[in-house]
Formats: structure tokens, sequence, C-alpha cells
């Protein structure tokens, strides 16, 4: 470790953030965070400044080695990824969202996120949701449908990761 200690703006979903609400809201915030990412866009100011934090997470993490940064960027990359609603009302932001992504892994050698992924499969379990996602919305924006794609193949070849979709993960319909 450098020694570094990071401090963020932000707390993108922590327990803390929890506290008070009721579980109703909780569970609002695990299946769609869409007004939890709303809020985070108003700290900051705009929506550019919410992916500026983003990118200043992973920057501090890749030329740091600042684990608390990459956390941080996980947590981002989170909420941002579950966020349903977001994807209609933010079109723009998410667009920009895949691009900033795409350099954030491309500046990685292809095998960075190997060890990572073997503990933890933070990254493509996220992503496939948010692919799954954007595949599910069938009203939204095309051009965000289309750079969503293009960003999954890239991912898939480039990493050799799998997005694809698993009946198994499909929500079982129980009549009563």
């Amino acid at each position: 470790s450098s020694g570094i200690n990071a401090e963020w703006s932000l707390r993108p979903g922590t327990k803390k953030d929890m506290k008070g609400l009721s579980p109703k809201e909780i569970t609002q915030f695990y299946m769609d965070p869409s007004a939890h990412i709303d809020k985070l866009i108003a700290q900051t100011g705009t929506e550019s400044e919410l992916l500026g934090e983003l990118e200043m997470a992973f920057v501090v993490f890749l030329l740091g080695h600042v684990y608390t940064a990459f956390e941080h960027w996980k947590q981002l990359v989170g909420v941002i990824c579950r966020g349903r609603q977001s994807l209609h009302d933010r079109p723009s932001f998410y667009k920009d969202f895949i691009r900033t992504l795409h350099y954030h892994l491309k500046e990685t050698p292809s095998d960075f996120f190997v060890d990572i992924v073997s503990r933890n499969n933070f990254l493509t379990s996220t992503l496939k949701v948010f692919f799954e996602t954007v595949r599910e919305e069938l009203d939204l924006e095309v051009e965000l449908m289309e750079r969503a794609t293009k960003f999954r193949s890239y991912l898939e070849k480039r990493f050799e990761w799998d997005f694809g979709y698993d009946e198994d993960d499909a929500p079982v319909v129980v009549e009563m």
C-alpha cells in the first residue's frame, strides 16, 4: 500500500444510507436504485461530475494502488448498472457511462481482472445485470441499446467474459 487515504464525497448505497428507510424503500433501492442515482447526481451537481468521480476513483486505484478507491469505483458501478428507470430518464448519462467504463477497461491489461473475477465475480455479474436490463427494456433509446451491445461484444472478446442469458436466472412465476 502506498499509504494514501482517499476520501470520497459520495457514498453510493452504504448501510448508513439505509438507516431510517422502511423495508419497502430498502427493497426498492436494491431492485432499482434510480432514485439514489438522482441523489448522487444532485450531490455532485451534474451527470458529468458523477462520471468524473467514477473516473477519479478508477485512476486513484489504478495508479495509486489505493484499495478504497477500487471499492468506491465498484460501488458506483454497481449502483449505476442497476438503475432501471434511470436508463429511460438519463440515456445520455448511460451512453457516457458506457464510454467511461469502456476506457477504464481498455486501459487495463486483458488479465487485470482475472484474479478479482475468480475470487469475486463483481464486475461480470454487475455488467450481466446491466446488459440484461438493457435487453429487457424495450423502449430504450436506440443509440443507448446499440452502444450497450457493442460494449458487451467488446468485453466478451477482450476478456472472454460470458454475459449470455441463462434461463436458470429467469424469474420464476408461481401461480397461486
